[in-house]
């Protein structure tokens, strides 16, 4: 019975896994990214390195360029397999056991004899529970997802720094500093920037919103006027499109809130309490 329920298991998983490109991921690029990943190394090479230095400044900015994005090529194809790894992980396994679930329920449903409904039924019950377990970890997938957004910005943002200083000369912006850029490439891509960038960006937005709260606590000042339209507001249901329109009237470009509570329209408010003789 114990080598039957392995077996189930077994075939299950083999099965489900062959036959769903989203667990793969993708298309199969293995062929492609080892002549890319031959082709970057080649321009980036020892004798590549050496020619830099032997040649005049005519031909020198060229051979930079080159060796600079053969190495951001590297980075991109390794970058590329780490991010669809990440994804793999964070999508494979639920994906897996919901197919696998599904499959043996049928399974157990057609079985004809009872122990075969029986190990089916286990086998099944024991997916249900890893899947329920793994979607605990929801939140997980949903940081990964995060990671490779923040990543991507990062890589981006040196990427872009890097080509626009490739139409300098090499005096100004020479090899070995080319190459410095070319490491902040590589390590933009790791989970470590990704964690950094996304603190940075948090952190960045609490300290705007704080500052906006501060702002905005103190921008209304209530008055007198303020506490007689509101009561004509709580009145009256056609008292929000009145003042609307006296507003427009008066070309007071306000919303009501602000014409109600900010300091600098007070005159127009002791105005609009006289013009309808509020009480």
């Amino acid at each position: 019975m114990g080598k039957y329920r392995c077996a189930l298991v077994a075939a299950a998983m083999a099965i489900t896994a062959g036959c769903t490109p989203s667990v793969a991921g993708g298309p199969n690029l293995s062929q492609y990214n080892g002549v890319t990943s031959a082709y970057f190394a080649d321009g980036y090479s020892a004798k590549r390195l050496r020619a830099y230095h032997e040649t005049d400044e005519a031909d020198r900015r060229g051979i930079r360029n080159s060796i600079v994005l053969s190495a951001m090529g590297s980075i991109d194809v390794q970058y590329a397999r780490f991010s669809a790894e990440l994804t793999q992980e964070s999508q494979g396994v639920p994906f897996l056991a919901t197919l696998t679930s599904l499959s043996l329920s049928g399974a157990g449903t057609l079985a004809a004899a009872k122990a075969a409904k029986t190990a089916l039924a286990a086998v099944d019950t024991g997916i249900k529970g890893a899947h329920a377990a793994y979607d605990k970890n929801i939140l997980s997938e949903k940081t990964i997802q995060f990671l490779q957004k923040q990543m991507r910005a990062n890589r981006n943002r040196v990427r872009s720094s890097i080509l626009s200083k490739l139409a300098l000369d090499t005096a100004a912006y020479p090899l070995e500093l080319a190459l410095m850029d070319v490491n902040e490439y590589a390590s933009a891509g790791t989970i470590t920037a990704g964690l950094i960038g996304i603190d940075e960006q948090t952190s960045d937005v609490l300290a705007r919103s704080e500052d906006a709260k501060v702002e905005t606590v103190y921008a209304f000042s209530a008055d007198n006027a303020s506490a007689l339209i509101n009561g004509y507001i709580d009145k009256s249901p056609d008292a929000p499109q009145t003042i609307r329109q006296w507003l427009a009237q008066e070309k007071i470009a306000a919303s009501l809130t602000e014409f109600v509570y900010a300091p600098q329209f007070a005159s127009s408010r002791a105005r609009f309490v006289q013009a309808k003789g509020l009480r």
